[in-house]
């Protein structure tokens, strides 16, 4: 097979990481945008009380959890892919897509940490 029978790259991986340029922080951000406070964990007024705050700060959570492990699955498949058909993109866009997807991950795994490990004190 020639260089030129095969097929232009992965688009699902090129949209994965286009994609993700706005979706990363979309997803990081969204749930302290959504907040009456807009991240301020100490500052109780604004919520109208603990129980409220708490609520808040768990759908920050969910949005920021839900969003990176969705993320990171549709990253894995859109690896696997590049992987698994070897005859259908060539050994150089599939190294560099295969890149893109690894860095892009790797943000997410940040978000997911960041929502994971974040957990506001106030003293």
């Amino acid at each position: 097979m020639s260089r030129h029978d095969q097929d232009p790259p992965n688009p699902a991986a090129l949209l994965y990481i286009l994609g993700s340029i706005f979706l990363g922080p979309t997803i990081f951000l969204a749930g302290y945008l959504i907040t009456p406070a807009n991240g301020d964990f100490c500052d109780v007024a604004v919520h109208g009380s603990r129980e409220q705050r708490d609520r808040d700060y768990a759908l920050i959570h969910t949005i920021q959890t839900t969003g990176a492990i969705v993320m990171l699955l549709l990253g894995a498949l859109a690896l696997t892919y590049l992987w698994l058909n070897p005859r259908r993109v060539g050994l150089l866009p599939r190294a560099v897509l295969s890149t893109g997807i690894l860095i892009i991950a790797s943000g997410y795994v940040l978000i997911l940490s960041a929502a994971q490990y974040g957990n506001p004190t106030c003293y």
